[in-house]
């Protein structure tokens, strides 16, 4: 029994049909798999994982041969032989997806095709260097992957020295399960809702005496009414960075999403109306996060190292959304005071281009103890990170200036941002800001999401992080 309406029950079964249809509609097959056999897919997804670690590893080992930092050699033996698509190619992926599109035409598609080819050619180069790296560099195979009960430190492979053990494997494996029971959840919550709201209106129908049609037609159908020039204007003024096209060209498109906007927020309000005061339950359980030991290493820190809470954040210091972020963070985290141990760590996305430095830039100052001063800095200034600008923030705060730009030119830090980089990539981030609370990711980023993961572990001792 998943919910309850007025005393009859609902079952998984009755749902599961139109659960199976969704998930069978899903781009991603590995949710499709594990949907029809967890474990199956699980062990499938541990051998993924352990090849993704070892071409990981070959290239973090072959970029500091070359004394080049991972990224950078991925540049040059990736990103630098990515040659443009053709135009038939990019006509071919139009015509093949042209149901897809919908209205858009190939011009307005265009730059969404030649990402898409790119991307393509990227991860087909990246096998090629990867197996290329593989007859250069000694990879030694360890126990395997999927024996039950692998202890921590078990080794797995070994390559070029490096180990893989199954305990690193199993804190991104922990991720992945997570998000694939989360993104079956989700579609079983939404089916559950509709029917709970079918019912309820169901119910509604019958004490009014109409049907549930004319329920429907009277409370959204009736009430909607077409988006005027105005707003459609409006909506383009406001994304114009976001779509392709002209406003003539794409006017039908946005017409028809705010109409779809305006229905959703008719059946909202009336969902809400008819479960307000109704006798229902849902029971449907939620998967319940992993708690992953997220290594503190030795990076920038306050507050007491022996509080009961400890919160590392995995940032970027050119990323809008850690940007955003930040304010609200930093005030949260003054209402705790001394009470928790927060520790910030590098994520620099490739996507940007001055991220990396930057990280760089804020550990140089931190040598000096004026990291998160620094920081306040680099976020106020997102726009502005190139060198020259980095050292100009030094200056702003009194850093000794010739110890800061010797170390920032020299690459001193560059090893220390890309361990945190690759501790990162182990626990399955993938993104920034990724802020854990005693190893917990916190999904929601709001002051008010934040407070609440806080006040949650205040009770817990044994934080998971380790020195």
């Amino acid at each position: 029994m998943i919910a309850t309406i007025n005393g009859t029950p609902i079952t998984m079964a009755e749902i599961e049909p139109e659960v199976r249809t969704l998930i069978n509609q899903d781009p991603d097959p590995y949710l499709r798999n594990f949907y029809e056999d967890p474990a199956k897919e699980t062990a499938a997804a541990r051998q993924r994982g352990l090849e993704a670690r070892i071409n990981s590893l070959l290239i973090a080992t072959e970029a500091k041969k070359q004394r080049k930092t991972a990224d950078e050699f991925r540049q040059l033996e990736i990103n630098n032989r990515i040659s443009s698509p053709t135009e038939q190619e990019i006509e071919g992926v139009f015509e093949a997806n042209r149901a897809a599109f919908g209205t858009a035409t190939l011009a307005d598609v265009r730059p969404q095709i030649i990402t898409y080819l790119r991307s393509q050619r990227a991860e087909e180069l990246y096998v090629i260097l990867a197996n290329r790296l593989r007859m250069t560099n000694l990879v030694t195979k360890g126990a395997d992957v999927n024996s039950p009960n692998l202890a921590p430190g078990t080794v797995l492979t070994t390559v070029a020295g490096t180990p893989i053990t199954a305990g690193s494997l199993d804190e991104r494996m922990k991720v992945y399960v997570y998000d694939l029971r989360s993104k079956i959840y989700a579609i079983q919550k939404l089916v559950l809702d509709r029917k709970i709201n079918d019912q309820l209106l169901l119910a509604e129908a019958t004490r009014k005496n109409i049907r549930s049609d004319e329920l429907v037609r009277a409370e959204i159908t009736d009430k909607r009414t077409p988006p005027t020039e105005a707003e459609i204007k409006q909506f383009y003024d406001e994304n114009r960075e976001r779509i392709p096209g002209d406003l003539p060209s794409v006017r039908g498109q946005i017409s028809q999403f705010l109409e779809s906007q305006q229905q959703e927020k008719l059946e909202i309000a009336l969902s809400e109306r008819l479960r307000h005061g109704a006798n229902f339950k849902v029971l449907l359980p939620e998967p319940q996060p992993p708690v992953q030991m997220i290594s503190r290493d030795d990076d920038p820190a306050r507050g007491d190292k022996n509080a009961a809470v400890t919160i590392i954040e995995f940032t970027d210091f050119q990323c809008p959304a850690c940007g955003a972020v930040y304010p609200i963070l930093e005030e949260v985290l003054r209402g705790y005071g001394n009470s928790v141990h927060f520790v910030v760590r590098d994520f620099p996305l490739v996507m940007h281009a001055d991220s990396r430095k930057a990280a760089e830039a804020a550990n140089a100052a931190h040598a000096q103890g004026k990291f998160f001063d620094y920081v306040a800095l680099l976020f106020k200034n997102q726009k502005a990170l190139d060198t020259e600008s980095l050292k100009k923030y030094a200056g702003a705060l009194s850093l000794d200036q010739k110890r800061f730009d010797t170390e920032l030119d020299s690459g001193m830090y560059a090893a220390e941002v890309q361990h945190d980089v690759e501790d990162g990539e182990s626990y399955g981030i993938h993104g920034t800001p990724t802020i854990f609370v005693n190893g917990v990711q916190v999904k929601e980023l709001s002051a008010e999401g934040l407070r609440a993961a806080i006040d949650a572990a205040m009770g817990k001792r044994a934080p998971a992080s380790k020195p």
